[in-house]
């Protein structure tokens, strides 16, 4: 590991964009405002802008640290820090992370689809078509990965409609009194609100790859974030102000229930459309994590293309999401990744920065 990027393909300060606000944005649309209530009550969405925040310092430790090695990526300047033999070790727990979150995320997608859609379908049926149509795509360069986000982007016109629709159905005195549960609670919720939101950490992966001005990929990256945490905060009021505390604790999808209930004549069952929907969200967060996962194995293994590594890593990937698709696991998971997000998002990051600074490393130094 080593060396300077290779520009064969770069992307563009909006790809940049579009590729965190894909990889940000998945499974959490269902479920999330479900899981901060859990922890949080109907303070849940507090929760959401608290994880949030977490997620703008935890993206600003990264583009420090990024900027002072603007064109390599995390596996290429880390032995200039700590050495060869540590450097192995933080990209092959960076892509065991990358890929336990990838499987996660097809888990989860497997999970909702067979309640809600196919439930006679084996799950491996969708599992082996969705990561063969995966590996098809994210063999490729940086560049038609960011492409294809950009263009499934603007199905996310498709969540925000959500709020117009529900908007005659919403009680806001189910919210209030605001901050009762107490800021312990709200601070655990925001811990369960991190998976949701997790996905930046892939920015010690792109940022070379972009062209751009160091500022201008801060900012992306920022605002990226901050419309994930808009739409999840929206979403999650939406739930809170449609059920009841009470009815809240016994509906794990809230969002899909609420599209249920929404009545337009001309359609009976809008919630198969949002299904649609947030099936191809889900894939391209799916894609951005296995892409990366793929590219951090192959610098493990001092491949020259990411390509061989993604075949093997879609390979062991359909098994364990298939055999982890159950609603224990998931959540047995969820929270193992939870806690692992603060770790590869704050701590490793933040480490690698102190480090340089001690060390006074930059680009070239040597």
């Amino acid at each position: 590991m080593g060396g300077k990027v290779k520009r064969g393909a770069s992307i563009s300060t909006w790809q940049l964009f579009f590729f965190l606000l894909q990889t940000q944005v998945g499974v959490g649309i269902l479920t999330l405002p479900y899981e901060v209530h859990q922890a949080a009550g109907k303070d849940g969405w507090l929760s959401v802008l608290l994880a949030g925040l977490f997620i703008q310092i935890g993206i600003f430790v990264i583009w420090l640290l990024a900027c002072r090695f603007p064109e390599k990526t995390l596996a290429d300047f880390s032995p200039l820090l700590i050495g060869r033999v540590f450097s192995i070790i933080i990209v092959t727990l960076y892509t065991l992370f990358f890929f336990m979150v990838a499987s996660q995320v097809l888990a989860v997608f497997l999970s909702i689809t067979a309640d809600w859609a196919f439930p006679r379908t084996p799950s491996v049926v969708f599992a082996v078509i969705i990561t063969a149509l995966t590996i098809y795509l994210v063999q490729e360069d940086v560049r038609v990965i960011a492409r294809f986000h950009v263009l499934m982007s603007f199905l996310l016109i498709g969540v925000l409609l959500v709020f117009l629709l529900m908007w005659n159905y919403l009680n806001v005195y189910y919210l209030f009194p605001i901050g009762s549960s107490g800021f312990k609670a709200i601070l655990s919720g925001s811990q369960q609100a991190l998976f949701a939101l997790n996905g930046i950490e892939v920015l010690l992966w792109l940022f070379p790859f972009t062209q751009a001005e160091n500022k201008k990929k801060w900012q992306a990256a920022a605002g990226a974030s901050l419309v994930v945490t808009v739409i999840y905060t929206l979403l999650a009021l939406c739930a809170f102000a449609y059920f009841s505390t009470t009815k809240l604790t016994h509906v794990p999808e809230p969002v899909l229930y609420m599209i249920k209930s929404i009545e337009l004549g001309i359609v009976e069952r809008l919630d198969l459309i949002f299904l649609s929907l947030w099936a191809v969200v889900s894939i391209t967060t799916f894609m951005s994590y296995l892409y990366v996962a793929g590219m951090g194995a192959a610098k493990v293994v001092n491949a020259k293309h990411h390509k061989k590594s993604i075949y093997v890593l879609g390979a062991l990937i359909v098994p364990l999401a298939v055999y982890t698709s159950n609603a224990e696991a998931i959540k047995t998971l969820g929270r193992i990744i939870g806690t692992a997000t603060t770790v590869f998002l704050f701590v490793i990051p933040l480490f690698l920065l102190l480090v340089a600074i001690i060390r006074r490393k930059r680009e070239g130094t040597g």
